[in-house]
């Protein structure tokens, strides 16, 4: 054996086997790495509710009707009617797959989920599940139309899994030299809280991010490797199974002609024959053409259109191209839609209608932007700079993923670019914060990734319990007996529900342009056979509406057609207060549950405590309604005083009839008041006629305000009421006195009254004028 031989192999092996154990310590971590996010995105799509994803109706119905007619549906008809958008029209490709493991279950079964109108409000007084969830009916063991929704689910959990391979490789080509970030770029995007999410519900979201890294990626290898066949095809082949998974994939179309062009560029001093160019693009326009025109040429058969996918956009898009203000669209409306983008780009569950508070935004938004600028530190490094053309890549990769979408919004005038139609860019976000991080942390990196990891995995997982879960969770069970702040009621609706209490806010006072609380607490006596509407007015005085909310009750999360008999459940409304009307009123809540039946509302018949009808609506509460004392209306000028009675009112004015009265007749009688503090709650005013003897003739007793009850005048409040004296028929002619008295009914004491420069009323009354009768 020559020794120097064996002495120079030795170090090659030796490397080699230095090598081989880190690879396999690599695919440990990638492993682990793909089965935490399996199963977290499991446990996502077993507690998600049915239906709670955007369009996840259509979206199953479509794998569906593969899965039931071995055929592709016609584009150009509704799968659906049950809500506003349809997904016939999308292409095939993520519906071929979820059909897969459908083609085993019988969904023959007429199930048809039971929609929640109230949830599209917009301020979540309605709820935000857009379904009426029946939770007997979609417990396990599933069957018939909910299993097939859990095993399509199930289809997208694996296709989210193995997209994260295509995002390591693609992270291994931007950072060659740095396996560990490939690992914690992937983790990043595995454990992001909207990947999970998608990758958890029935959507083709979840396929395009996939195969759009995929293409990231084939972009890639060929631009290291040059123009060879198999980098070409696969390039070729991402691009296609792009484009037949969702439309918004003709963003990257432009891309790949332009990658083999920058290829055929950059390895120009290879000597590369021109005919493998030439048949590199023969390749690539072959790979593309034949699919996308078998799906477009079935489109424009169908339904005369090749995309028949939101046709305004696309006639805007042709038309606004000639013009000189391009497409006439509102451009100020860029920073919002963007920053909405990146809020739904993190976390945003539902139909987009459940996210976060604002700081986890806020964390990202931070991690984000160090990542950014240790990237920018990184590549000021010379051996880096040879990436540039693959960065540059990524970057109008990037840059057209997020304006297609955001260029259609604008189109529409709408201003929510949702995070989803771009989370094809998160492979490229956690490549920026995993390379940015390391770069700046240095020899720090292990608690720098530690950090990353800890956050991204920790919140995913706390959201589950402490956001998603309670969006859908039915209202609180309510004990036996009604908190002591809460006005008992006791009040019956129908056979189905006792009211049996209701509190109205913390203080008695509404603003408008404010929220009112209003916690109802109900004991549930049926079930019924269609789900009621719950309604709360905030009334005024005269009926006035200051205010409503309509809802299923507990927000759709307790609809009345899955109540149990015997339950007691509370739950708190918010109704936002209208300046609707005059400040200050009294104000008081109505409480009704309806249905709609052929376009009219049936109600449920409400009785009180002592089972007598009391109508369809039930009344309680008293608070004053009034604006904030710095949006009062100025005040008119002092008016004199006419009286003072006790501490409580001022007597301003007095107006009686000033032509002469008959008998039999009414005649009004006017006062006007100037609160001074509030008043007792049996407060009454009295006005009375007198004939010359002082002998009572008639009178007129009530309220003293038509605005406010007095426990809840305030100082400065200018007060009025109306008070009309039926006349007898056979009063005599002659000359009647008129008085005013202000007296407790509970005890018929009158209030103290004097003038204004203190001194007392005979009787505590005060004489206010006189009526002639004819």
């Amino acid at each position: 054996m020559n020794p120097g031989a064996s002495a120079r192999t030795r170090p090659g092996r030796t490397a080699r086997r230095a090598r081989t154990p880190a690879r396999l310590h690599h695919k440990h971590w990638l492993g682990l790495i793909l089965a935490g996010h399996l199963l977290l995105a499991l446990v996502y799509s077993i507690l998600i509710p049915p239906w709670e994803a955007h369009d996840e109706w259509a979206h199953y119905k479509h794998a569906a009707y593969i899965a039931e007619n071995l055929a592709l549906p016609n584009p150009g008809q509704r799968l659906t009617h049950e809500f506003q958008f349809d997904e016939a029209s999308q292409p095939p490709l993520y519906y071929l797959l979820a059909a897969v493991p459908m083609l085993a279950v019988n969904t023959d079964d007429g199930y048809r989920p039971v929609v929640n109108p109230y949830a599209v409000s917009g301020t979540g007084s309605g709820g935000v599940n857009f379904v009426l969830h029946d939770r007997e009916q979609e417990k396990w063991p599933w069957h018939g139309t909910l299993l097939a929704l859990h095993l399509g689910r199930m289809v997208s959990v694996l296709i989210g899994t193995l997209g994260l391979l295509a995002t390591y490789a693609l992270v291994r080509q931007l950072s060659p030299r740095a396996p560990d970030i490939a690992l914690i770029a992937t983790a990043i995007q595995g454990f992001a809280p909207q990947y999970v999410f998608l990758g958890s519900v029935i959507t083709n979201d979840i396929l395009l991010i996939a195969l759009e890294t995929l293409f990231l990626y084939a972009c890639m290898r060929l631009l290291r490797e040059g123009p060879t066949a198999r980098a070409t095809f696969l390039l070729g082949l991402a691009t296609v199974l792009a484009l037949l998974t969702k439309y918004l994939a003709l963003a990257i179309l432009p891309l790949a002609g332009i990658a083999l062009a920058v290829t055929v560029w950059l390895h120009r001093k290879e000597s590369t024959p021109p005919r493998r160019v030439l048949y590199s693009a023969l390749l690539l326009l072959a790979v593309l053409g034949l699919p996308t025109l078998l799906l477009l040429g079935r489109n424009y058969l169908l339904t005369g259109a090749v995309i028949p996918r939101d046709p305004v956009a696309q006639a805007a898009l042709l038309g606004g191209l000639q013009r000189d203000h391009f497409l006439g669209l509102d451009w100020s409306a860029v920073p919002t839609a963007l920053a909405y983008g990146f809020r739904t780009y993190w976390v945003s569950f539902g139909w987009g209608n459940i996210g976060t508070r604002d700081w986890v935004y806020g964390v990202w938004l931070g991690i984000l932007l160090v990542g950014m600028v240790g990237v920018v530190g990184w590549l000021r490094r010379r051996e880096h700079r040879r990436l540039l053309p693959q960065l540059t890549m990524a970057g109008l990769f990037a840059l057209s993923v997020i304006a297609l979408p955001l260029l259609r919004e604008l189109i529409h005038d709408s201003s929510f670019l949702r995070g989803r139609y771009i989370l094809p860019t998160l492979p490229l976000t956690s490549w920026i914060i995993a390379q940015g991080w390391a770069q700046i942390a240095g020899r720090a990196w292990a608690w720098g990734r530690s950090l990353l990891l800890l956050w991204t995995i920790g919140l995913t997982v706390l959201l589950l319990p402490f956001l998603l879960l309670p969006a859908y969770s039915p209202p609180t069970r309510a004990g036996e007996h009604a908190p002591q702040t809460h006005q008992v009621l006791y009040a019956r609706f129908g056979d189905a529900a006792e009211l049996v209490s209701a509190d109205v806010g913390f203080v008695p006072l509404a603003r408008p342009g404010e929220g009112l609380p209003v916690t109802l607490t109900w004991r549930v006596l049926a079930r019924t056979d269609e789900p009621y509407t719950l309604a709360i007015h905030l009334v005024g005085m005269g009926g006035q509406s200051y205010g409503s909310i309509a809802t299923y009750p507990g927000r759709g999360n307790a609809a009345t057609t899955v109540w149990e008999p015997g339950t007691l459940f509370s739950e708190t409304y918010w109704i936002v207060v209208e300046d609707a009307g005059p400040t200050p009123t009294r104000g008081s809540i109505n409480v009704s549950l309806f249905r709609e039946e052929e376009g009219r509302r049936r109600y449920l018949p409400v009785y009180d405590a002592q089972g007598n009808p009391v109508g369809d609506t039930l009344n309680f509460g008293a608070l004053r309604i009034d604006r904030p004392a710095d949006e009062a209306p100025v005040a008119e000028a002092t008016q004199p005083i006419l009286a003072e009675f006790n501490d409580t009112l001022l007597l301003t004015e007095v107006r009686l009839a000033d032509l002469p009265q008959r008998a039999g007749w009414a005649t009004p009688v006017l006062l006007r008041w100037l609160a001074r503090n509030p008043g007792p709650p049996d407060l009454t005013v009295s006005v009375q006629l007198l004939d010359q003897s002082g002998q009572w003739v008639a009178g007129s007793d009530g309220p003293p305000s038509i605005e406010l009850t007095p426990d809840l005048w305030r100082s400065g409040d200018r007060l009025h009421v109306i008070r009309w004296l039926r006349l007898p028929p056979d009063l005599p002619p002659g000359t009647y006195r008129v008085i005013v008295t202000l007296y407790r009914s509970s005890d018929m004491t009158r209030l103290p009254a004097r003038t204004p420069d203190g001194h007392p009323l005979p009787d505590n009354a005060w004489p206010a004028g006189e009526i002639v009768i004819e």
